[in-house]
């Protein structure tokens, strides 16, 4: 029962990290506390900077977007592409997808498996089952026992409030809509999906009451008259508070590392990318993360955006029309699509 590496969750950043290790010497043991994979509330948004990490076959993608629409209160811009630059997914079927391709390796995977407790290179299950380790990984998400046995608090982090809302009607455009008095520094998505949308916001508690935010938003349904029918609001939370990834022989991956984004709540690119770079990581003590390297530059870049629009204040509204001015310009609106799309 002892592993060279024991990774703690079955998301997005820790089956990519069992994937990078499948090929290797190690013996791997991934641990997933549900029956199946990919249950986390997200808008299920993708961008080709995730696709430069794990190439999707077309019958894990349920939309292809060549439209990208952003608006404010009383203007918009949008851009469309040749080629599609964002995807949507069912976060089930892409967690159904990376398990597959964990099939004959030697990873061993086991579902249905809580780690309670965290020993001195021992993980204890719910059941009683200890496993020994090496290097352990937690890719436990925003309420991480691997984080919080290493001392680590998460202080940065938003409220999300999402809709499924299914829809007759196509919806072409992944819609970003800015509103100073309703959302603050942040905004509202509708996500289009294969029958329905995802349709959310979200806030960080800190800087903004969350019952506000889910009145504003729900003034923002009524006014823009999505009919919601028996769609059940979920709310969710999103962690962005980075520590580091190596501890020692105990590393972090994705929001178990606080590294989603703090204006946008986007978390899978952070998730691939960190899950595949801690893998080698492990495999080479010498390497060196430059795909970590990239989320951590974007990251504060959206954070800056972030404070920029926070010192506003009153001006606020303001700063998001003349940012709305700026990107009806194909230079602007092309950096802005790049900058959410790629990092290359």
């Amino acid at each position: 029962n002892k592993f060279d590496v024991i990774i703690v969750g079955g998301g997005p950043a820790g089956l990519e990290c069992a994937r990078e290790l499948s090929a290797s010497s190690l013996s791997v043991l991934l641990l997933e506390k549900e029956d199946g994979f990919g249950d986390k509330l997200c808008a299920g948004g993708l961008t080709l900077k995730d696709m430069e990490v794990l190439p999707l076959p077309d019958h894990v993608i349920e939309r292809k977007i060549l439209k990208t629409s952003i608006n404010s209160r009383r203007r918009s811009a949008g851009t469309v592409t040749p080629e599609p630059v964002l995807f949507t997914v069912n976060r089930r079927v892409l967690g159904a997808y990376q398990r597959s391709l964990l099939e004959d390796t030697k990873v061993k995977v086991k579902t249905n498996s809580q780690v309670l407790e965290i020993k001195d290179h021992q993980v204890v299950l719910k059941g009683g089952e200890v496993f020994g380790y090496s290097y352990l990984v937690g890719a436990d998400g925003y309420s991480s026992l691997v984080r919080r046995h290493l001392g680590l608090k998460v202080e940065k982090r938003l409220i999300g409030f999402q809709y499924t809302v299914p829809v007759k009607k196509e919806y072409s455009a992944l819609e970003i809509h800015m509103d100073a008095r309703r959302f603050s520094v942040w905004y509202a998505w509708i996500f289009p999906h294969k029958d329905s949308i995802a349709v959310g916001c979200c806030c960080d508690p800190r800087k903004m009451d969350p019952q506000k935010l889910k009145a504003g938003f729900h003034e923002w349904l009524k006014e823009r008259e999505i009919e919601l029918g028996d769609a059940r609001l979920e709310s969710y939370p999103i962690a962005y508070d980075y520590r580091g990834v190596k501890f020692e022989n105990i590393f972090l991956v994705g929001e178990a590392a606080g590294l989603a984004s703090g204006l946008t709540g986007e978390g899978i690119y952070q998730s691939l990318a960190s899950g595949q770079d801690v893998a080698r990581m492990i495999l080479d003590p010498k390497y060196v993360p430059e795909q970590l390297e990239k989320v951590l530059k974007y990251n504060r870049a959206m954070e800056r955006v972030m404070a920029f629009f926070r010192r506003a204040g009153l001006l606020r509204g303001a700063m998001q029309e003349l940012l709305l001015i700026l990107m009806n310009t194909d230079w602007i609106r092309n950096k802005v699509r790049d900058q959410f799309s790629s990092y290359s």
